[in-house]
């Protein structure tokens, strides 16, 4: 997979970068925002997605976050957060951006989320796509051997002010306490497309969310861990949060659209959406 176009640092002091490719000069860009482990070239969806967008005038931005690669152990959804701010007052000052998407994939969505919510610069943000927004929580419960030990350690660490301490046996990527209860604890920050939270706490998790979101899911989404449907808690969201304004459970999707026939169907959806943004 190989994209021509321009490397450059949106933040200077915290060395971060952006790739963006497609026609540089236009107003209108899309940011991929990557899941864990995730870095440039993350998907291969990401070849025809940015065909399609520069189709219809709109570039695609791949951004480097401190969470990019393994960093995502020891930082957290707000670091997210303050990073794509400082992106997005690039991309307005610098490169005369006025319309910007953001675009998570898996962990990538909670980014979404969080700057929906949380994000200084929401506003300038025009709206956001969710792809495989799945429950961390959920898959590592049932698929994490020592879940339970884990998260026992996590919780016993942060009771002694120890969050930023990293725990023992988690896969191989360096993960502190304050993170892996984020992602794996009940009610944790990153919490927040688990299919056993009540509907009272959707309300006041979705409580705040104003740009418009559209939610993709796979029909085969190896990482969707719950026996409730994924109709059903698409459902259930947009029930709870007017801002999501488009749902769809992608046909012969995994986790990455690695099917090129579910890439086709996420993509026209995409290209749906920003249809109705501008």
């Amino acid at each position: 997979m190989e994209f021509s176009g321009v490397l450059y640092t949106y933040d200077e002091a915290g060395r971060r970068t952006a790739f963006e490719s497609g026609p540089f000069e236009s107003p209108k860009t899309v940011v991929f925002i990557g899941g864990l482990g995730d870095g440039y070239n993350a998907l291969s969806v990401l070849q025809p997605l940015q065909t399609a967008l520069a189709n219809k005038g709109w570039s695609l931005i791949q951004v480097n976050l401190s969470s990019s690669y393994n960093g995502y152990g020891s930082v957290d959804l707000q670091t997210d957060s303050d990073e794509l701010d400082k992106l997005v007052h690039y991309l307005k000052e610098r490169r005369n951006k006025t319309t910007i998407v953001f675009l998570g994939h898996s962990t990538g969505s909670q980014d979404c989320y969080w700057h929906n919510k949380h994000g200084e610069t929401s506003e300038s943000v025009a709206g956001y796509i969710l792809q495989a927004p799945v429950s961390d929580r959920e898959y590592f419960s049932k698929n994490l051997p020592n879940y339970d030990q884990l998260l026992a350690e996590a919780i016993a660490l942060r009771k002694e002010n120890k969050g930023r301490h990293f725990l023992s046996g988690f896969m191989d990527v360096p993960i502190t306490a304050d993170r892996f209860y984020s992602l794996a604890a009940y009610r944790g920050d990153d919490d927040v497309f688990s299919t056993d939270l009540p509907i009272d706490t959707l309300k006041e998790l979705y409580q705040g969310l104003k740009r418009p979101m559209f939610l993709a899911e796979g029909s085969n989404d190896e990482y969707y861990a719950s026996d409730v449907s994924q109709t059903e808690m698409l459902e259930r969201l947009k029930s709870v949060c007017p801002a999501i304004k488009l749902t769809a459970i992608v046909p012969d999707a995994d986790h990455s659209l690695s099917d090129p026939r579910a890439q086709k169907y996420f993509i026209d959806l995409v290209i749906e959406f920003l249809g109705t943004l501008c």
